[in-house]
């Protein structure tokens, strides 16, 4: 997969619950290239209307992030070079059905869910495609455009097959989304950690 150095890839949260913005604020905060697609039409106003608010332990953190309501995703002209998948397991096969017509041709669908899914994801996009992933926070949401995260890393940790990575507001877009020196290349993902 290859994506222009100096835009980086562009990237979905498909799902922006309290995970999805959780993990989603802190890949905008890095200061990537992200927007969030999401059913809920209060959330999507909210998010428009003044960010994404995350409230952790000890601070609070905003992110002013583009939001599209499902419906809009129709309209979508430039395609994702990676989707992160944050809906319950059961919405995945007609979220990827949704996704996939905005999907680029190299591009990546990751499952962050509340179950492996990578198996519902790739019947619709194909194996190459498709990449399963564990979270390793917990938030929760009560009202639109406003999460809670329940432990108080900088930011979100995950796991994407025996790799732990995580974005880090220092690392420049062109490195990855989710690690320094990352390659993405069909469905595996080559990590080392920098100085």
């Amino acid at each position: 997969m290859t994506w222009d150095t100096d835009a980086g890839p562009r990237i979905a949260f498909l799902g922006t619950g309290a995970q999805g913005a959780s993990i989603g604020a802190d890949f905008a905060l890095a200061g990537l290239d992200v927007t969030f697609i999401e059913q809920w039409p209060d959330h999507v106003t909210a998010i428009r209307e003044k960010g994404i608010t995350v409230h952790l332990p000890s601070r609070t953190i905003n992110a002013q992030v583009p939001a599209l309501h499902l419906c809009e995703v129709a309209e979508v002209k430039e395609p994702f070079d990676l989707v992160f998948l944050v809906v319950k397991a059961y919405d995945t096969k007609w979220a990827c059905q949704l996704i996939e017509p905005v999907l680029a041709k190299d591009g990546l669908i990751i499952g962050l869910q509340n179950g492996m899914t990578h198996e519902d994801i790739a019947a619709i996009v194909g194996r190459e495609r498709t990449i399963g992933a564990v979270i390793e926070i917990a938030s929760n949401m009560w009202k639109p455009g406003i999460t809670n995260r329940q432990n108080d890393h900088d930011t979100s940790w995950f796991a994407l097959g025996a790799l732990t990575l995580r974005p880090s507001r220092a690392w420049r877009p062109w490195r990855s989304c989710c690690a320094t020196r990352a390659r993405w290349k069909s469905s595996t993902i080559s990590a080392r950690p920098s100085g």
